[in-house]
């Protein structure tokens, strides 16, 4: 069927347009028209300009796209090879993108899809309802657990452990812990290997996050640095034997203070660091293990419970930052770096009372991650280089 081509005058078109926009509607009908329109003319010219042999108009194709307060029916013409790319469709896709951006950031920053879509609303009117909101959220959501699921490098200097702890909805709320991996790579920048949700923090659960991040591809780690959770030790032992293991300063001196009175907190402290003495190039394992002895013996008759450190059998996994160079110890004595992680995803977690599931929360966290990893973590330790033994 041959088109009939109608041949309007300025007034008369614009009569129509005009009479058109006073219905509901209608400005959205009217910008429909117009797109529809600058597509099958570039479809024309495209075709004009094609040396394709064969090559014509094919159709259209249905689709829609945001408008001026609703969505927009629009017509895309196509050709039979498939050749042909409206320009102007790239622009309303542009769009698109912008605003899926825009909810993976607020979404990311600890807004609610319900928050997202009074901000989406008052930006683009009604152009994006609750459910395609809800849609980008869901694919942000398949983002970052793609991210947190990918491959791992073979090598890492250092992985430090810790697990954050997250009131989570499931039938009631309840805190729930969430394992994290920090890890030094051979280029001496950061990663964040992995985010995974076991209610409960116990050896068990790292032993399981542990396999985890070797079936990524994970196979030799310098050294592990992590708090005094019990277990832990022999689980590192038995899934990365040959690794390093370096047990946090800081908690076990936390642990000790419950035990001290609050006025002779300060000299006791004083003591210790004097037995630590990470700064020291002439301290070793060896002199380290004889000053702890003597700190406790000082303490323990004021202060029996005390006695019970010397009795533990890996006393020396408190003093394996010594092997290394006294420049780079204070890096790698505490789980200082992953507790500045776990900083980070507790401000973005203030914005919420609770999280609906685990999934929510992991989704969190994944994104302050990636943003953490783009910038801060993209640049390498440049002060790690004294250290020999990584190599």
């Amino acid at each position: 069927m041959q088109e009939t081509e109608l041949k309007l005058s300025k007034e008369q078109l614009q009569t129509a347009i005009t009479n058109r926009l006073t219905i509901d509607q209608g400005l959205n009908d009217v910008f429909s028209m117009v797109l529809n329109g600058l597509m099958y003319a570039e479809r024309a010219t495209f075709l004009n300009d094609d040396k394709s042999e064969g090559n014509k108009g094919n159709g259209y194709r249905e689709a829609k796209r945001s408008g001026l307060g609703s969505r927009l029916s629009l017509r895309i013409p196509r050709d039979r090879l498939g050749a042909f790319q409206p320009v102007i469709l790239g622009l309303l896709d542009q769009q698109e993108e912008q605003v899926k951006d825009l909810c993976f950031e607020l979404y990311g920053k600890g807004l609610t899809t319900r928050q997202i879509e009074g901000v989406i609303e008052r930006i683009y009117g009604t152009s994006y309802s609750k459910s395609s909101i809800s849609r980008i959220t869901t694919d942000f959501s398949s983002l970052v657990e793609a991210w947190l699921d990918r491959p791992l490098d073979q090598v890492y200097h250092i992985v430090f452990i810790d697990a954050i702890h997250i009131k989570i909805r499931r039938d009631t709320v309840a805190t729930e812990a969430f394992y994290v991996l920090l890890g030094l790579k051979e280029d001496l920048t950061r990663e964040v290997l992995g985010i995974i949700n076991i209610p409960q923090e116990s050896a068990q659960g790292w032993e399981e996050v542990l396999q985890g991040i070797k079936t990524r591809g994970v196979e030799n780690v310098g050294l592990f640095v992590f708090d005094g959770l019990t277990g832990l030790k022999t689980v590192v032992s038995k899934v990365f034997a040959s690794s390093m293991q370096q047990e946090c300063i800081l908690h076990f001196q936390r642990n000790l203070n419950k035990h001290i009175r609050k006025t002779d907190r300060k000299a006791f402290s004083e003591d210790l660091s004097s037995v630590f003495a990470p700064d020291n190039p002439q301290q070793n394992i060896k002199n380290a293990l004889v000053q702890l002895s003597e700190v406790m013996d000082k303490w323990s008759p004021k202060y029996p419970k005390l006695k019970v450190v010397l009795r533990r059998d890996d006393l020396e996994t408190l003093f394996t930052y010594l092997h290394f160079d006294y420049r780079i110890r204070r890096m790698i004595y505490t789980t200082n770096w992953i507790e500045r992680l776990n900083k980070s995803f507790r401000r973005t977690l203030k914005m919420r009372n609770a999280l609906p599931n685990p999934r929510s929360a992991i989704t969190l966290l994944g994104y302050v991650a990636m943003e953490i990893e783009e910038g801060t973590y993209s640049y390498p330790i440049t002060n790690f280089k004294f250290d020999q033994n990584f190599n």
